[in-house]
């Protein structure tokens, strides 16, 4: 168990790293003027800016911190459904305490513009969807 513990612990960080060094690219050395998919947003709302107040983001993202370590302490996440959850709320949620907006920067045609963080929490809940959809069915094709 504190071998698993440790790997998440590590792999968060560097996840945490990843995205904090993308973002000091993108917005401090002004990389966006090179890179025609780099669009720097300071987004100070929720997805695909809609507005909520910053003290219900807190709360949400402190809960959705809990929740995730207790569903890895109960063994329900992985190591890398862990990693990748808690790597892109925790961020988020650092920028939102430290600058009150979330800084986005990656741009795709018509598609809302995100960040790192947000694929990673993206990333962490398909892989949980798609497990839970094939256990489903795996459960559906054992009943009589």
């Amino acid at each position: 168990m504190k071998k698993r513990r440790w790997i998440a612990i590590l792999f968060t960080l560097l996840l945490i790293w990843i995205d904090q060094f993308t973002k000091y690219l993108f917005y401090n050395q002004e990389i966006w003027n090179q890179l025609f998919f780099l669009q720097p947003l300071l987004n100070d709302g929720i997805s695909r800016w809609m507005s909520m107040p910053m003290t219900v983001i807190l709360c949400v993202s402190v809960i959705c911190v809990w929740l995730f370590i207790y569903l890895f302490h109960k063994k329900y996440l992985t190591v890398l459904d862990f990693t990748l959850l808690m790597a892109g709320t925790i961020w988020n949620l650092i920028d939102r305490i430290r600058l009150w907006w979330v800084r986005d920067f990656l741009s795709f045609g018509s598609f809302p513009v995100f960040n790192i963080a947000d694929s990673f929490l993206t990333c962490g809940v398909a892989r949980i969807c798609i497990r839970e959809i094939f256990h489903l069915q795996k459960r559906e094709k054992n009943l009589p």
